[in-house]
């Protein structure tokens, strides 16, 4: 009884709404599409990520939310868990959700869908170092979200892009792309997106350069990333509210003390691990980060912990590393416990265990080579599927043009008997059609002649006054605000022809078509809500006016030469 109760308490959160959740690693966007639901899941999902995937079998069952969504959800919570099965879970289960016809862009939700799976890949892939398939969806979704006008999102995959570069031997190329990003992000009005992608770049970078060794080129990105934040946190109001990322602004301070604590983390580790290492200052930044809240979490103790070995706190690494143990359980075949092992080495080397060190380091240079091994493997599967699946695809393609090619001889066949029947009735009665042809042609002349010849009465006038009346009540009454407006809506309210309608623009609305007059009041009425509403986002401006956001941006670049975004920033200067 007491599960049936809990099951359904779990149901009525489901449908008790959404917004903004915060996990262990920071936030995941508030409900901009569909797919960030339910909120009960996404609550717990980083504390008790089995709880959360029950409460979405719950719901999926319930008839609440679609198997698509529930597919994304559960794909969500994998590549946010610290095991690296579960990527592999996040990675099979994106790979299906991109063929599913919800991802095939062909609107605004299934741009929305496919850009999130997309995310909650590259996340993944990311994790498990899956590294030229992070690359390849970092490109989709760079070119995705250009081609939807979101250049914010698109230099967020373009940091993607550059970090995945130094991972498939083009460091060079990806460090270049990654300053140019970083450029780039710093430049413009301030805004809390820009702000968000600015971090994720520089991030991006700072484990670069530690995975290359250079410690003290992570300083200046750690520092850069601390100085964004509290100038953030001096003149908030500096930055627009443009993320469907981010909390709203009374959350803020929470995202601010994250990112702090993790530059915190990067500085005590570059510090740390320098040539000679800076004791003191890697020291200071270590109290600095265990100071915050996420110092106290899981995976804060986990970033910390190469600055713990550094100072040799191996008590500390111990217990993280015993931690991390048992939330891999018996599965040892992992990256995670790889790393453990490295730990142990270095720990047993400087306590002078050299014999155990050795024995621990022998372990892990055997599981690396085993999960080398297992990566190629699957490399190579998926090579072999992809090789299949082109096959099969060629196969295909050969089939469907011989059958084209047959259908093809069967339609001309068909077409030339049809031509010679045709050519032999046309023949018989070709001289009563010319016939007939030209008693018609003569009686139109004649018929033209009088008409020509006959005075003709003058038409009336257009009727000002309805002009003035029809253009009142569309401005009055904001008609062009409905996306749905057609001119046969102005003729039945108003109980005239379309010629009629057509006189009158003709007369008094400067010779513009209906469409260009409606389109003109709601570039009118646009630029007096983004001079007045500085905060509203452009997407409920263009909805506000009655236009979808992308022909919102196609119309006002087309009449004034510059976007809506880039005459907001301009108002005013």
């Amino acid at each position: 009884m007491v599960k049936k109760i809990l099951l359904l308490t779990g149901l009525i959160l489901v449908l008790s709404g959404c917004g903004l959740m915060q996990n262990r690693k920071g936030y995941i966007p508030r409900e901009a599409d569909s797919l960030y639901t339910p909120r009960a899941a996404m609550k717990v999902y980083g504390k008790d990520p089995e709880r959360a995937l029950l409460i979405i079998d719950s719901a999926l069952i319930a008839g609440n939310i679609s198997p698509f969504r529930a597919d994304f959800l559960r794909a969500l919570i994998y590549a946010n868990s610290v095991e690296g099965p579960q990527w592999d879970k996040a990675v099979a289960l994106c790979k299906d959700l991109l063929k599913h016809d919800s991802t095939q862009v062909v609107d605004k939700p299934t741009f929305d869908n496919r850009n999130n799976v997309l995310g909650v890949m590259l996340d993944a892939c990311r994790k498990k170092s899956d590294d030229e398939r992070w690359l390849r969806y970092a490109i989709e979704r760079a070119e995705l979200s250009r081609a939807h006008g979101m250049e914010t999102e698109a230099l967020r995959m373009e940091a993607e892009i550059g970090a995945a570069m130094t991972r498939v031997g083009r460091r060079e190329e990806g460090l270049i792309k990654l300053e140019q990003t970083i450029h780039a992000l710093d430049q413009g009005a301030p805004s809390v997106d820009r702000m968000d992608a600015f971090i994720v770049a520089r991030k991006r970078r700072i484990v670069v350069y530690e995975r290359d060794g250079r410690f003290p080129e992570m300083i200046p990105d750690a520092q850069a990333i601390i100085a964004k934040l509290e100038d953030y946190r001096s003149r908030p109001s500096a930055y627009a509210r443009d993320s469907f990322r981010l909390p709203d602004e009374s959350r803020m301070g929470h995202y601010c003390d994250f990112y702090t604590a993790q530059a915190y983390a990067y500085l005590a580790r570059a510090y740390g691990q320098m040539t000679p290492p800076d004791i003191a200052r890697a020291e200071t930044y270590v109290r600095l980060f265990e100071a915050s809240d996420y110092g106290h979490s899981y995976g804060g103790r986990t970033m910390i912990a190469p600055a713990w070995k550094c100072l040799g706190e191996w008590d500390k690494v111990a217990a993280i590393d015993a931690e991390v143990e048992k939330r891999i359980g018996t599965d040892t075949l992992d990256v995670l416990y790889a790393a453990i092992l490295k730990d142990r080495a270095d720990e047993a080397k400087a306590r002078g265990r050299y014999v155990q060190a050795l024995s621990y380091m022998d372990r892990y240079t055997r599981l690396q080579g085993q999960l080398n091994e297992k990566k190629h493997e699957a490399e190579a599967q998926e090579y072999a599927a992809r090789y299949h699946a082109m096959e099969q695809e060629q196969q295909i393609r050969e089939t469907q043009a011989r059958s084209a090619r047959k259908d093809g001889i069967i339609a001309l066949i068909a077409v030339v008997l049809f031509i010679i029947t045709a050519f032999a009735v046309h023949s018989a009665r070709q001289q009563r059609a010319i016939s007939q042809k030209n008693r018609a042609l003569t009686r139109m002349i004649s018929e033209l002649s009088e008409f020509r010849s006959s005075p003709q009465a003058d038409g009336p006038k257009p009727d000002r006054e309805l002009f003035d009346r029809i253009d009142g009540t569309v401005r009055e009454e904001k008609l062009y605000t409905n996306i749905n407006l057609q001119r046969q809506d102005i003729l039945d309210r108003f109980g005239i022809s379309r010629h009629t309608l057509n006189d009158l623009f003709a007369a008094y609305a400067g010779g513009q078509s209906f469409t260009a007059y409606i389109n003109g009041l709601r570039m009118q009425d646009a630029i007096r809500l983004m001079q007045k509403e500085q905060d509203t986002p452009i997407s409920s401006i263009a909805e506000a006016v009655g236009l979808t956001p992308a022909n919102f941006r196609e119309q006002f670049k087309r009449q004034f030469g510059m976007t809506p975004t880039e005459y907001r920033q301009n108002v005013g200067k």
